[in-house]
């Protein structure tokens, strides 16, 4: 059963994506600190004929280290067409997997032909406000939206009507764990001022990855093993592993999951690769149960349903399938086999 259920939602997205033609899309992320980033950015760079990526920006905390780890993901891919551009620094936190990229800088990827906006939130502006009627993008959102919330506030409204919005945010049923009480999820609380912007805006549509989903979004057993075999043969599935082992030896490995895991075994948990999943598979949520919130965030930093105050957001809360990793193992199989084909 469950291998007829996988045959029948693999046919779906396959079927789905025959005649559509590439989206603009602008990724914001705070790549380094947790995996998940990488493997979202791989996974879009691997399907050109999904994403047309005009923007990686990288928010939050050390950008500059941000940055360099997507030059060099960038110009693994030959994809010096892409600007990077570098958000506001708020600090310092851990970026487990720049090692990978320390002997890659910004000076040589602009060598190579690459282009890097050193003033982060004008290069989103800007590409924003390139939506239009005729030219509708998605933003992926995989980080806190310091600088999402910042641009909306010089942005004019109505450019929103052509932006489509996937985010990993919040929490809203579930929290980390698969806990019966809703968490302060990261992505927001890093930034709640901005988050309330960001969930208070008139978005043309508006697809959310909550913790309830994005808890049980591991890779592993036959489809990471598979991956593996792929490895001294295709320079993007040896981009995965070996960024993915430096990000784990370097403390990776101590953080919070709901399965054991480890470079031989399995991923961490790819909490943002569900929204650049969503944002693949729109107008369908495939193997998604998808509900329509009104939902704000809450001076303490929570994600809450709220009749009068909240915008409406296509929320992912759970599964279609009775064992949540049935599906997750699909998702797994469509982004790892799209890096094994790029």
């Amino acid at each position: 059963m469950k291998i007829l259920i996988l045959v029948l939602l693999w046919l779906t997205i396959s079927i789905n994506r025959i005649h559509s033609k590439p989206i603009p899309t602008i990724l914001d992320t705070d790549i380094g600190t947790d995996y998940d980033d990488q493997l979202a950015l791989t996974y879009i760079l691997a399907n050109p004929s999904i994403f047309d990526l005009k923007l990686v920006v990288c928010s939050t905390y050390n950008t500059t280290a941000r940055a360099q780890i997507v030059a060099k993901t960038l110009a693994i891919f030959a994809r010096f067409d892409v600007p990077i551009a570098i958000g506001q620094n708020t600090g310092t936190t851990s970026i487990f997997e720049y090692e990978w990229a320390q002997n890659y800088t910004l000076d040589q990827f602009q060598q190579d032909g690459g282009i890097v906006y050193k003033n982060g939130e004008e290069a989103l502006l800007e590409e924003m406000q390139k939506a239009n009627p005729n030219n509708i993008y998605h933003l992926i959102e995989i980080s806190p939206t310091t600088s999402l919330g910042h641009v909306l506030q010089h942005l004019q409204s109505e450019t929103l009507n052509y932006i489509r919005l996937f985010a990993m945010a919040g929490s809203i049923y579930r929290g980390y764990d698969n806990s019966s009480q809703p968490s302060k999820e990261y992505n927001v609380a890093v930034d709640i001022p901005a988050a309330q912007i960001v969930f208070n805006a008139s978005w043309a549509y508006f697809g959310l990855a909550p913790l309830d989903s994005t808890n049980f979004m591991q890779f592993y057993g036959s489809e990471w093993q598979t991956f593996l075999t792929f490895l001294n043969q295709n320079k993007h599935v040896q981009l995965v592993i070996d960024s993915y082992t430096v990000w784990y030896n370097n403390g990776g490995k101590h953080n919070d999951a709901m399965k054991p895991f480890s470079p031989e075994n399995g991923t961490s948990t790819m909490y943002d690769v569900l929204a650049a999943f969503l944002a693949a598979s729109y107008p369908r949520a495939f193997t998604m149960v998808v509900q329509q919130l009104p939902l704000i965030v809450t001076q303490d930093g929570f994600t809450r349903v709220n009749s009068i105050l909240g915008k409406q957001v296509n929320a992912s809360v759970a599964f279609i399938t009775q064992d949540p990793y049935t599906s997750t193992e699909l998702i797994g199989i469509t982004v790892l086999d799209s890096i094994i084909n790029s």
